[in-house]
């Protein structure tokens, strides 16, 4: 299904039609019979046109990490901080200028979400991580901050620069889940959950943290096969190939090495 929001005009890039289908899950840990795992989910997506209108669109495709990390790095309430003051991500459209912490207000060109339902959310990899107030020091986050799974933080300096030389990098929040200051969520109800892409990639200002905006990283047309990636980069209507991300703002640890620096 493809539909334009109250603010845009004209035509949408049509959906891709996907059937849904669906594999065994492992067994819950209560003895409840599984949920069947989708092979495919539903991704919801609005970004700013070349002609300045805002579209968009909802996609079937495949529950694979390609896609679903392009759409799970912050949950719902998540405060961003933007030029025109806070704005809660699910109150964000395309066009509005994000502040970063590199100092730059740079344009939302593309915002994508997606839900996480309760019995495919099993373990860290695969559910929201509540990071508590404070957990990387006064005010960072300012308060309670759910993000979604595929949330890299920005860390900086000390500990970081003494075991890797580097002065930044991005870390993915599940690696530094120690259950009591950053914790892996099992959640009752739905989550949804958001990315955001800029126009020129960065760290986004959230709560008193830094989180990373989307970018697929680099090599991908190497590492995915030819229709995978067009079904992937059809999510971004508003980029013409992976080039238009530009190149990333900062280097990433894996979460192998995140784990053995801060475990």
């Amino acid at each position: 299904m493809t539909q334009n929001r109250p603010l845009a005009a004209g035509p949408v890039a049509p959906a891709t039609p996907v059937q849904i289908s669906a594999r065994p899950a492992p067994a819950a840990p209560d003895g409840r019979a599984p949920r069947p795992v989708p092979l495919t989910r539903r991704y919801e997506t609005c970004w700013l046109a070349a002609d300045g209108r805002i579209d968009s669109a909802t996609r079937l495709g495949p529950a694979v990490p390609l896609f679903e990390e392009a759409f799970s790095a912050l949950a719902r309430g998540a405060v961003i901080a933007t030029g025109d003051g806070p704005v809660a991500v699910e109150d964000l459209v395309p066009g509005v200028r994000a502040l970063t912490a590199e100092g730059r207000a740079e344009t939302i060109t593309w915002i994508g979400s997606m839900v996480l339902y309760p019995d495919a959310t099993t373990d860290a990899a695969s559910g929201p991580i509540r990071v508590t107030a404070g957990a990387f020091g006064q005010g960072r986050p300012m308060s309670d901050l759910v993000l979604g799974p595929a949330a890299r933080l920005c860390l900086r300096g000390g500990r970081l620069t003494r075991a890797t030389g580097l002065e930044a990098a991005y870390v993915p929040v599940r690696a530094l889940v120690d259950g009591e200051t950053v914790i892996a969520l099992r959640p009752a109800m739905p989550v949804t959950v958001y990315h955001l892409v800029l126009a020129r990639q960065g760290s986004l200002r959230v709560a008193g943290v830094e989180v990373e905006s989307y970018h697929p990283g680099g090599g991908l047309e190497t590492m995915v096969e030819p229709r995978m990636l067009s079904l992937f980069l059809a999510q971004f209507p508003q980029l013409r190939g992976l080039a238009d991300f530009g190149p990333p703002a900062l280097p990433r640890l894996t979460s192998a090495a995140a784990g053995a620096l801060w475990g």
